[in-house]
């Protein structure tokens, strides 16, 4: 993470949420941060780091090492944090790919409104071009970097992008900041962007969680990853299933286009909304079932949904505090699809 990164458009993803609820595509709709454990034959969930090469530019072999070192760390250091579960990575870990663009390009290009994030938005737009990248992405978390010149970083939505700054950083050749301890943290925490964490609520206390100011001097030792982390974590189809995260199905409410299944887990009770495929499309934590109504939310996005216990008209909000219809639930013993865990 390079300085002075804002990392998550919540504004952004409010609209988009909203614009799917309105055209009826929710459930069709994946931010990969927000998905359930899922269990496919053809396919697995996996984190996939990419070295954008420029074209005036050639592979620095130490940049490709760097960041192959750097993911299978913090693999590590994740799965200390989870209880022994972990994300998967793909396989070459480091996929090094040509662009035809020059490294200015990447971070001077103009690509939006907020100079801050043309370097994200034209970095997505050639991995997109080239691999494939995508916010959003079923089954791929992406951490792309390229060798543009830039300091700004982002992640979020399935997607972290990070610029030459960091890639300095990595090898030890950053002009102000030597530690690579740093720099790998920095990765760590658009990483867990990407994976859908936010900022904590109170970053006076978690000041030296991994998402705050934990890169700086604490990572690897003694930054964190708070307890709402890891509650998130734990429920994401990206992380590995063990004794830390294991579940049991609870109640199970079927709606025009999917349905809701509610699970419990050690550390939690967390709901699951499924695609009328069975695919899982998003988790959100439960934090009440008084008075009938579970009410349920998504910490990454903020977004609340109820949803009556005897069945009827579940209800979203994206503040807690205007409500509108969602999808009439109903009760059933059906039996979840086998794609849940």
């Amino acid at each position: 993470m390079s300085s002075d990164r804002c990392v998550m458009n919540t504004l952004h993803s409010r609209r988009w949420f909203l614009g799917a609820v309105a055209a009826g595509a929710l459930s069709s709709c994946v931010l990969p941060g927000q998905l359930a454990h899922a269990k496919s034959p053809k396919r697995r969930h996996r984190v996939r780091v990419v070295y954008l090469v420029s074209s005036d530019r050639r592979e620095r072999v130490a940049f490709t090492e760097a960041l192959r070192a750097a993911i299978l760390e913090l693999r590590g250091w994740y799965a200390d944090q989870l209880g022994g579960v972990t994300f998967a990575l793909a396989d070459p870990i480091v996929e090094v790919v040509k662009s035809d663009k020059l490294a200015e390009w990447f971070y001077s290009n103009p690509n939006g409104a907020n100079k801050d994030n043309w370097g994200y938005n034209n970095t997505l737009s050639e991995a997109s071009r080239l691999v494939g990248a995508r916010r959003g992405d079923p089954f791929n978390t992406w951490v792309i970097y390229s060798d543009g010149p830039g300091d700004k970083g982002r992640g979020g939505g399935g997607v972290a992008v990070m610029p030459e700054d960091d890639l300095l950083g990595l090898v030890g050749e950053h002009p102000r900041d030597k530690s690579v301890p740093r720099w790998i943290g920095g990765m760590g925490h658009e990483l867990g962007h990407a994976l859908g964490l936010p900022h904590p609520e109170d970053t006076t206390r978690d000041a030296d969680a991994l998402m705050w100011t934990g890169i700086y001097k604490h990572y690897p030792k003694s930054a964190y990853l708070t307890d709402e982390d890891k509650k998130q974590l734990w429920r994401s189809p990206f992380i590995s299933t063990g004794e830390a995260n294991k579940s049991r199905l609870l109640e199970l409410y079927a709606h025009s286009r999917g349905s809701f299944v509610r699970r419990e887990m050690k550390h939690q009770t967390y709901w699951i909304e499924l695609s009328r495929q069975g695919d899982p499309v998003f988790t959100f934590e439960e934090r009440s079932s008084a008075g009938g109504v579970y009410r349920l939310y998504d910490r990454g996005r903020g977004f609340w949904i109820t949803i009556p216990a005897a069945g009827g008209m579940s209800r979203l909000s994206v503040d807690g505090e205007g409500w509108r219809d969602l999808y009439e639930v109903a009760a059933t013993s059906s039996k979840v699809p086998s794609r849940t865990r």
